[in-house]
């Protein structure tokens, strides 16, 4: 090799290693690139408000409505997930809201309850509770309206085929697949979701999927097959 072959070998070997550096940062970056991109992302991380069991009563007077409810705290449709809480809701629908009105039930040998506030929009009373009845089959519940009371056994609208929660979810991310995926980048999901369990003469899910812009698509879902029944975008 002369002194010229020489000389320019040398001068080149850091740009060859400088070249496979480059060519080796390169493709870490686009791997780890492409393994963001393609992630497992797990949508019901996102949902924000869970409506997972509904337990019904009523006589010829009084209709109650008993909810498993998992709610954001501070609760608000903007798109952002929040922390959540557990909650039980109780929903009662009497002759007259005039009247002063409490509940009490027992579940694992406590007694909870206590005074129902009246809602004037809903004409119901409300009282709720941090506790968790997603797995009950039923709730006998003590109602004391003004002078009257009554004893109610909510029964739960949840059967052998009731698709879970997370089952409808799971339908929905495939059947709308275009939606879900203008919503997910390699961050994750921006936006927030609501799952209700609700009881029209046999149990529905309502699923309302919100962007960042508090834009709502919302969909009734057939609870039992999970096939799409009607959906909207408001």
């Amino acid at each position: 090799m002369n002194v010229f072959s020489h000389l320019k070998s040398k001068l080149l070997q850091p740009i060859k290693t400088l070249r496979a550096t480059l060519f080796f940062f390169l493709l870490l970056c686009l791997s780890s690139c492409l393994f963001a991109c393609h992630k497992e992302i797990n949508y019901f991380d996102y949902v924000s408000e869970l409506r997972r069991n509904v337990l019904l009563a009523s006589d010829e007077e009084f209709s109650l409505r008993v909810y498993s409810v998992v709610k954001e705290s501070p609760y608000s449709a903007d798109g952002v997930p929040r922390e959540t809480n557990v909650r039980t809701e109780l929903w009662l629908v009497a002759p007259s809201g005039e009247k002063e009105c409490s509940v009490s039930f027992e579940i694992d040998g406590k007694t909870h309850g206590g005074e129902m506030s009246y809602d004037q929009v809903k004409a119901e009373y409300y009282f709720a509770c941090p506790l968790d009845i997603a797995a009950l089959s039923s709730l006998t519940c003590s109602i004391t309206h003004g002078e009257t009371e009554r004893e109610l056994t909510a029964q739960s609208v949840l059967g052998e085929k009731t698709l879970s929660p997370e089952a409808v979810l799971k339908n929905l991310v495939t059947a709308e697949s275009e939606l879900f995926a203008s919503m997910t980048d390699k961050y994750g999901f921006a936006g927030e979701i609501y799952l209700r369990l609700i009881y029209e003469d046999s149990p529905y899910y309502y699923v309302g999927v919100i962007d960042r812009s508090g834009k709502t698509n919302a969909f009734l879902i057939n609870a039992t097959s999970g096939k799409i029944l009607a959906k909207r975008e408001s």
